[in-house]
């Protein structure tokens, strides 16, 4: 007969533990860690503009802003969210260019990869490129210069300025 396996929580430590799992924001506070400016690993915590978006956003959301806030980090953090809790969704983040859009998914990888064990193993990546990860229920997030053939129910374009500037072609598909 098995051994019962003890645990070392009390019954009102896990329940806290499951309510903060059902919290979107406690969980884009909490599980998430980032790699900072000077090539540390460390949580991620939203910062006031970070936070202003999240409290305010809206299903279309245009961002004006200053550069270096964040709001990239922010987005891939977030969809990355949207799609590990919940089944059958598709995100995606359109960059100017593949090299801008693969350093995205590297923020999107290295925050799924140093998510807790429990996690990752209750919801794997059943399919890992260097443009997409696919998730065990049925989500998942991609990113490239173009979608076509994708439908999202997440989508963020990063520097369409840039793109409506360089690649007027592009942008004119994009929309």
């Amino acid at each position: 007969m098995a051994k019962k396996q003890q645990s070392n929580y009390t019954e009102a430590e896990f329940d806290q533990a499951q309510r903060n799992m059902l919290d979107p924001y406690w969980r884009i506070n909490n599980l998430y860690c980032i790699v900072n400016k000077s090539g540390q690993k460390i949580p991620f915590k939203l910062n006031w503009a970070q936070e202003e978006l999240y409290r305010n956003v809206w299903y279309c959301n245009l961002i004006l802003k200053a550069r270096q806030l964040g709001i990239s980090t922010f987005i891939c953090l977030l969809f990355l969210d949207r799609c590990l809790f919940n089944d059958n969704l598709s995100a995606g983040i359109i960059a100017h260019t593949m090299e801008d859009g693969q350093q995205l998914f590297r923020r999107i990888k290295f925050a799924y990869d140093n998510l807790p064990d429990p996690i990752r193993k209750l919801i794997t990546a059943d399919n890992d490129t260097s443009q997409m990860l696919k998730f065990s229920n049925g989500s998942s997030i991609r990113v490239g210069t173009s979608l076509r053939s994708s439908t999202v129910q997440y989508l963020h374009i990063s520097e369409f300025g840039k793109i409506c500037a360089q690649f007027p072609d592009k942008a004119r598909e994009i929309m």
